[in-house]
C-alpha cells in the first residue's frame, strides 16, 4: 500500500493564511477550510495517518508480517525445526494507540467515513495483537518443541483469519483516509496557485498525480497507468523547473530535487514493471512513491 502524507495542521494553517492575504482570495481560503476541517479534524487525521503508516510499514507492518508468517508454513513444520515467529508488537501497539487518540477527537463531517472504518478496524487489530502476544512467547521460548508444535498448528487457521480481517480493515481505512487527504490537497493546491506560490503548487500537483498513478500500478491497471504517465512526467518536469528557480540557499531546493528524483525513479520502476510484470518491480514503484511522500514532510511552507 501507499504511505500517506501527514495531514499536518501547521501546513494547512499556513496555506490558509497565505491564500487570504490578498483581496478576492477569501473564496479559496474557505475552500481549504471546508476541505481540511477544524483544527481538531486536522489533528484527528494526523493521528489516523500516523497509525496507518505504522500498519503498512515496509519492515514491521501487518502485511509484511503476514507474508513472513505464511512462508513459515506451520501446518507442514515439525517440532524439530527452528521457527522464528514474525511480529512487531510494539509497532502494532503504537498504531492502535494512534488510532484511538484520533478516534477520541471530534472530526466533524469530514471524518465520518474514517471514523466508521476505524470502528471496524480496531477490534480486528486488537484480535491480531492478542494472537501475537500469545504466540510470540510460545515460539520464542521454543515451547513448541515440548508439545510437538500442537499449539502452533492449532492456532494457524485463526491467526491467518485474524491477519486477513485486519488487512481488509486496513484497506477500507486507506480508502477513507485517501478521500479526505485528496480533497484537502486539491483545495490546498488551488490556494497556493491563487496566492502565487507557483513552486509549491507544482510540487503538490506532481505528488497528486503520483498518488493516482501509484494507485493504478498497485491495482495492476497498466492501461490506466499508461494513460496517466504523460501528465505525470510533465508534472515532474515542472518540479525540476521550479527547483531551478529557487535560490541556492532556499531550504526547499534540496527537497524539490530529492522528491523529483524519487518520482523519476518511480516512473523508471514502472517501465521495468511493464517489461517484467514482476511483483518486485511493482513494489519498487510504490517504494519510490513512499520515499517521495516521506520527503514531503521536510518541505517548508510559506509563513
Amino acid at each position: 500500500m501507499r504511505a500517506l502524507a501527514l495531514a499536518t495542521a501547521s501546513v494547512l494553517t499556513l496555506g490558509l493564511a497565505a491564500c487570504g492575504d490578498g483581496a478576492g482570495k477569501e473564496g479559496g481560503a474557505a475552500s481549504v477550510a471546508e476541505a481540511a476541517g477544524s483544527t481538531a479534524t486536522q489533528e484527528k487525521f494526523n493521528h489516523y495517518v500516523e497509525g496507518f503508516n505504522k500498519l503498512i510499514d515496509d519492515n514491521w507492518g501487518v502485511s509484511k508480517n503476514f507474508h513472513s508468517y505464511q512462508q513459515l508454513d506451520i501446518p507442514n513444520k515439525s517440532a524439530s525445526d527452528s521457527i522464528y515467529f514474525p511480529e512487531n508488537i510494539t509497532t502494532l501497539e503504537g498504531a492502535i494507540e494512534a488510532l484511538k487518540e484520533g478516534r477520541a477527537l471530534n472530526g466533524g463531517n469530514q471524518a465520518n467515513a474514517a471514523d466508521a472504518a476505524v470502528d471496524k478496524l480496531l477490534p480486528r487489530l486488537e484480535a491480531l495483537l492478542t494472537q501475537w502476544r500469545t504466540l510470540d512467547p510460545y515460539y520464542e521460548s521454543r515451547r513448541y518443541r515440548e508439545d510437538g508444535l500442537a499449539q502452533g498448528k492449532a492456532a494457524d487457521a485463526d491467526l491467518k483469519s485474524a491477519y486477513e480481517a485486519a488487512l481488509a480493515g486496513i484497506e477500507e481505512f486507506d480508502t477513507a483516509l485517501t478521500q479526505y487527504l485528496r480533497a484537502r490537497d486539491e483545495a490546498q493546491l488551488a490556494a497556493y496557485r491563487a496566492a502565487g506560490h507557483g513552486e509549491l503548487a507544482s510540487l503538490m500537483d506532481a505528488m497528486q498525480k503520483a498518488d493516482h498513478f501509484s494507485d493504478s500500478v498497485i491495482e495492476g491497471n497498466k492501461a490506466e497507468a499508461d494513460r496517466q504517465l504523460p501528465a505525470l512526467e510533465a508534472a515532474v518536469a515542472e518540479v525540476r523547473k521550479a527547483e531551478a528557480t529557487l535560490a541556492a540557499d532556499d531550504g526547499n531546493k534540496t527537497e524539490f530535487n530529492l522528491i523529483a528524483d524519487y518520482l523519476e525513479s518511480m516512473i523508471g520502476n514502472y517501465r521495468d514493471y511493464k517489461q517484467s510484470d514482476s511483483d518486485s518491480d511493482r513494489e519498487d514503484v510504490v517504494d519510490s512513491y513512499n520515499r517521495a511522500v516521506g520527503q514531503m514532510g521536510d518541505v517548508e511552507h510559506p509563513a
